[in-house]
């Protein structure tokens, strides 16, 4: 299969295996050319590679117990005397590298069954046509994440990008990042700065910018959309 598929759960899932490194051969190889031909497959990966890639940092080294090591040793016919330094060190990045992809894998699929989003905006046309749906997931005070699905009539103005703002009730509007099109998905984590701007707001807004987004921080274009930001049902 040389384009994408079109559906977003198992565009999702499989991210998830490339990132983790669990898939492998010629699937991987196909999705890293899907990756360089669909907005949806390089979303969904860098939505991954934020999420997981931190994990690494957080991983201490848990030396195992002395009779592990022997075990080992025995069933690989290692000799028990004079165990060779290079065989250890290799076997000590073995066990690294299983902690680290059971640890992620065991994250991945906790997330996908259990996060929820918790507050929603939905965005339409003048006509009634659906542009985006924004989903924020997390709980205020804590690590945030957002969702944006577009809708099959998101096109971007010509020669510029949709951006997406949130509206403090005190302050200035803070970007949440421009905006995808024609029913891809887009899904990062928040900042620091946009979980507290989002929760102060009540509202979100959509302008017009250059390419890629504002370069100022600040909306430069029209505000073609405000919209309330409500809690999930």
């Amino acid at each position: 299969m040389n384009v994408a598929p079109d559906n977003p759960e198992l565009i999702d899932r499989l991210a998830a295996e490339y990132v983790l490194g669990t898939l492998r051969g010629a699937a991987r190889v196909r999705f890293e050319r899907w990756r360089t031909t669909s907005n949806l497959v390089n979303d969904r990966c860098q939505f991954w590679e934020e999420r997981l890639v931190p994990l690494l940092r957080e991983i201490q080294a848990v030396p195992p117990p002395p009779h592990v090591w022997q075990d080992i040793r025995r069933r690989l016919n290692f000799s028990t005397a004079a165990p060779r330094r290079r065989n250890v060190r290799a076997l000590a990045l073995a066990a690294s590298v299983l902690l680290v992809v059971g640890l992620a894998a065991f994250l991945y699929w906790r997330t996908l069954t259990t996060e929820r989003a918790t507050e929603v905006a939905t965005i339409s046309a003048p006509s009634g046509a659906l542009m985006w749906q924004v989903e924020i997931y997390g709980r205020a005070g804590a690590a945030r994440g957002l969702s944006v699905h577009a809708g099959a009539f998101a096109a971007p103005p010509e020669g510029r990008d949709y951006e997406l703002w949130a509206l403090p009730k005190t302050g200035a509007p803070v970007s949440l990042g421009v905006l995808p099109y024609r029913e891809s998905v887009t899904r990062r984590a928040l900042t620091g700065e946009q979980q507290q701007a989002l929760d102060r707001s009540s509202q979100l807004a959509v302008s017009i910018e250059p390419p890629g987004g504002s370069p100022t921080g600040a909306p430069t274009g029209a505000v073609v959309f405000v919209v309330s930001l409500r809690v999930a049902t």
